[in-house]
């Protein structure tokens, strides 16, 4: 049975107020008292009930962290640095994966908020608009006053955003390309609509290369799937674009490694760049040139986004920022 306050009031000889009180180091209590239940609760055992004190604060000092691709390198990153925010305002977080199904994904968000979290950042989204689970999530937060945060690309007008310019992003990955004298640029991305897609589009029209557009399906998530893209690109078209633009640093590593099996060289034959600038991409080989943030500088903006929220200091309607990536030029493109 775990140890109780009263089993250390019952040890030292006072009232389960007193050690109580004597725990917390409260002045009231003198300093040999508190000193001998301090004693007896570490040649006890005891742990502090987190969840009785929880219902009498009506507080849990925790955050409920969803994101899709928790594997990737970029997601990984930012969860260690958004934990060292939390951690400094004394808050723990509970992170979960944004995988599967729309129903998946709803029961996850519902598990995280069945916890009592006291506020929500759930990223990357594209468009909660679209993702009705999710939307419907983000209102009833909205309703009930807990604080969320959204990031990606998405659309809502029920929690605070923070939207990464993804078409900027493209954009200007696709201009470099240009600048380097490629003209048969691809891009390789999941099917539908995007902010990428959109952006690469205008950079190769503004240039004058509509006529070169061309866009690949990517054949799932992760490595794998991009290097099968790739493979099937040369078993329908014989060989590679003159540069290839990935959906993210991940698809485009998986593509590099897919033309080195085939005796491509990256950048002579194919060049390659990719989104997100994980930390891995500057010691690939060769190194990738990407567009990204600095993990730290990203993970401190959502988090003061929340901490306003978690405090008071913000209770205006939902906010927007916008952020612009920095293109990061090393050798693969």
């Amino acid at each position: 049975m775990p140890v109780t306050l009263k089993d250390i009031a019952a040890q030292v000889g006072v009232s389960v107020n007193t050690a109580s009180r004597a725990l917390k180091d409260k002045k009231d209590i003198g300093l040999k008292t508190r000193e001998r239940v301090k004693e007896a609760a570490a040649a006890l055992g005891y742990r502090p009930n987190l969840n009785a004190r929880s219902l009498v604060l009506k507080k849990t000092s925790t955050v409920g962290v969803a994101v899709t691709e928790p594997s990737n390198p970029v997601r990984v990153e930012f969860c260690e640095r958004l934990r060292e925010c939390a951690a400094a305002d004394g808050y723990r977080l509970l992170t979960a994966s944004l995988t599967g199904s729309s129903e998946t994904r709803r029961d996850t968000l519902d598990d995280l908020l069945a916890r009592r979290v006291d506020g929500l950042i759930a990223g990357y989204i594209r468009s909660p608009n679209a993702e009705q689970p999710f939307a419907g999530i983000l209102r009833e937060c909205h309703r009930a006053g807990l604080p969320a945060v959204v990031f990606g690309d998405p659309e809502t007008t029920t929690a605070d955003c923070l939207e990464i310019d993804f078409f900027d992003s493209a954009r200007r990955l696709t201009e470099h390309a240009i600048s380097r004298g490629y003209r048969d640029i691809a891009l390789f991305c999941p099917p539908g609509k995007s902010a990428r897609l959109d952006g690469y589009r205008h950079a190769m029209t503004a240039a004058g290369l509509a006529g070169h557009i061309r866009t690949y399906p990517l054949n799932g998530s992760g490595f794998a799937g991009a290097a099968a893209s790739l493979e099937a690109f040369l078993k329908e078209f014989k060989r590679p674009p003159r540069a290839i633009i990935g959906y993210n640093d991940i698809s485009a590593i998986g593509i590099i490694s897919a033309l080195k099996k085939h005796g491509w060289r990256v950048p002579e034959d194919c060049a390659a760049a990719g989104v997100d600038n994980i930390a891995y991409g500057e010691y690939h080989d060769p190194p990738l040139t990407s567009i990204g943030f600095d993990a730290g500088v990203f993970a401190e903006t959502v988090w003061q986004l929340l901490k306003a929220r978690l405090n008071g200091t913000e209770t205006g309607p939902p906010r927007r920022l916008k952020l612009h990536q920095q293109l990061v030029i090393r050798q693969s493109c």
